[in-house]
């Protein structure tokens, strides 16, 4: 269990470690970012270093920078706290363990040369994956290769999982093309007499988003609303108004928009410009991050809909511990805590009990224990089909007021759906 206690020492180690470390190195000066833990062997900062020979060395590269960077910092926050937990508890197999960081700015070369340099170079014990399938993709290529297991938390795409590998594996409780479904339900769920009758889809064009808004799209139209948008953009869009005015003219009752982060506020901004206002509204990403989304919106967040994998207050194996020991490194609030994180933090939790399983890092054994186990993680359990996928499904949330609410499914509902939503 996490003891308040057992981190006063470690805490202070630890903020002198990060002191010194600075901000996220770029690749060609990466750092180790490791927890602090209590063992025999740390160096002088309190942390494992990269010449300790007794810490379990985890390699990723991950977008700090570039257009996932915000993502990207979340997703680092989740391991460093996994790390911190573990480390806090005695360690990996009675190591510490520390986190080899490095910056691949958004880009699939430089993640590629980064996750090769881990392995070949740096030879670490163990990878962990990036954030978006548009890294996942290229990046679990080269762990294969080199017969690495390969946990990701934010590959879900279905060509993540269509490319033979045997070695990767999502730990979110489904897959991205599955994410709004509990959403598409929900709308086709509501009585005839307040079903939206139309719809419009405005996306951006990656891998991710278009697998959600494809899915959406053919299950509301099965279920008899009109496709009356339906508008791609290029991954650079900031600029929105055009695509706004469009919408704006055929006034569309629902609209789906396929966005990472920054294009979600982007869009919402333009409709509030055009005077677009919609009966309801469904985002692939950004509500989620709860901390930017509601700074940029203020009340505008109201009523909208998104998924998520994970919520603070649930009731799952070590959640109480995992937004304690964030709380603890980062400050804030568990209800400060992006989804991202979590799901990184669920990543660390799947890699540590195969690796308690096992007994081992000896990388084909901890592929064939992946294969076969079941997972207690932040998210739920979870299990893995043959080619990675995770079997499970997603919460729908929405803003109600200046809070964030499970709406779906009902067994994990905090509140009732709200709709129509109010103006934004």
């Amino acid at each position: 269990m996490y003891r308040t206690a057992r981190y006063l020492g470690f805490m202070v180690a630890f903020c002198l470690c990060l002191a010194a470390c600075g901000g996220a190195a770029p690749s060609s000066a990466p750092t180790v970012a490791p927890a602090a833990a209590a063992a025999p062997t740390l160096g002088a900062t309190g942390a494992p270093t990269r010449s300790d020979p007794n810490a379990i060395t985890i390699g990723v590269s991950l977008p700090l920078t570039g257009r996932f960077g915000e993502t990207g910092a979340a997703t680092r926050r989740g391991y460093e706290a996994w790390a911190t937990l573990v480390n806090a508890n005695g360690g990996l197999l009675g190591r510490p363990v520390a986190l080899r960081v490095l910056d691949n700015a958004s880009e699939q070369a430089t993640a590629v040369a980064d996750y090769e340099r881990l392995i070949t170079v740096d030879k670490v014990d163990l990878v962990v994956g990036p954030f978006s399938s548009f890294l996942v993709i290229p990046t679990s290529e080269v762990a294969a290769r080199h017969g690495y297991a390969f946990i990701e938390p934010a590959g879900g795409a279905p060509e993540v999982f269509n490319r033979g590998l045997t070695n990767l594996f999502f730990a979110q409780p489904a897959i991205s093309v599955q994410q709004a479904d509990p959403f598409a339900a929900y709308i086709l769920s509501l009585p005839e007499a307040q079903r939206p009758k139309t719809f419009g889809i405005v996306s951006q064009d990656d891998t991710f988003t278009l697998s959600v808004v494809t899915q959406v799209k053919e299950r509301l139209l099965a279920g008899g609303l009109k496709l009356v948008v339906d508008e791609v953009y290029a991954p650079t869009s900031t600029d929105f108004t055009a695509i706004a005015n469009e919408v704006a003219k055929v006034n569309p009752d629902l609209i789906v928009g396929g966005t990472l982060q920054q294009d979600s506020v982007a869009q919402i901004q333009a409709y509030r410009q055009v005077g677009y206002q919609p009966r309801g509204a469904y985002f692939t990403s950004g509500p989620s991050l709860p901390d930017s989304f509601r700074a940029a919106l203020g009340p505008a967040t109201n009523g909208i809909f998104s998924s998520i994998s994970w919520f603070a207050e649930a009731n799952t194996y070590q959640n109480h511990d995992f937004t304690s020991t964030y709380s603890q490194l980062f400050g804030g609030t568990a209800s400060d805590i992006a989804e991202d994180t979590a799901n990184a933090f669920t990543v660390g939790q799947v890699l540590q009990q195969a690796v308690l399983k096992t007994r081992s890092l000896e990388q084909s054994a901890l592929i064939k224990e992946l294969h076969s186990g079941t997972y207690q993680t932040v998210v739920g359990p979870l299990r893995f089909d043959a080619t990675g996928r995770p079997e499970g499904s997603f919460m729908i949330l929405q803003w109600q007021g200046d809070q964030v609410l499970i709406t779906a499914p009902t067994d994990r509902a905090q509140a009732a759906p709200v709709w129509p939503k109010p103006a934004w």
